[in-house]
């Protein structure tokens, strides 16, 4: 488990399927998040089982827990240990515990895993150009706007703009100390 000012990411857990299911059925996260259709409890379980279980090899998912408590997730997806990079995700299910910093925290304890541990040179967000919060997040953290791809994701039935946020290894470790004693950049 790693930590940052009260807020820690640790790997998920097969107890945290119950959380993680009502944030599934959860609009607010679904209109920003862009996920698929919801699924039955029974797929989403077996689903989530599978991924605990047996990840897959490009693919890390952590939970966020502040005070103690499940808050939501983060993920480095689409790694790709060739040419280093990854895509992060982060979602704060609990509606209470929005809008307080965590996710920041938590995505600045991904990103220092990622690079560090996982050995990335690079790691890039997608966000809808319409999810000011998620893009003002990432840019608060230090990621660079790269560019839009307009009109590339279908959303809730509508062609949507897609814009490219990334962080390079150096640019992070210029800004943050690492909390992964000797192994980061200070």
């Amino acid at each position: 488990m790693f930590q940052r000012n009260g807020v820690s990411i640790r790997p998920m857990e097969l107890d945290d399927i119950d959380r993680l299911y009502d944030w599934h059925r959860d609009l607010e996260i679904e209109s920003g998040a862009g996920w698929s259709a919801w699924m039955s409890r029974a797929r989403f379980v077996h689903r989530y089982e599978e991924m605990v279980r047996e990840p897959p090899e490009d693919f890390l998912l952590f939970g966020i827990e502040y005070e103690g408590d499940l808050v939501g997730y983060v993920e480095l997806a689409e790694i790709s240990r060739i040419a280093r990079r990854a895509a992060v995700g982060f979602v704060v299910g609990d509606r209470g515990r929005r809008r307080r910093g965590i996710a920041t925290d938590a995505l600045i304890l991904t990103l220092d895993y990622g690079f560090a541990l996982e050995d990335l040179e690079r790691i890039y967000a997608e966000v809808y150009t319409f999810n000011a919060a998620s893009a003002a997040l990432v840019e608060k953290v230090g990621f660079r706007h790269e560019g839009t791809l307009r009109q590339h994701e279908v959303h809730q039935g509508r062609r949507t703009d897609l814009a490219i946020y990334g962080m390079l290894r150096d640019e992070f470790y210029e800004r943050y100390p690492t909390v992964l004693p000797n192994l980061g950049r200070e």
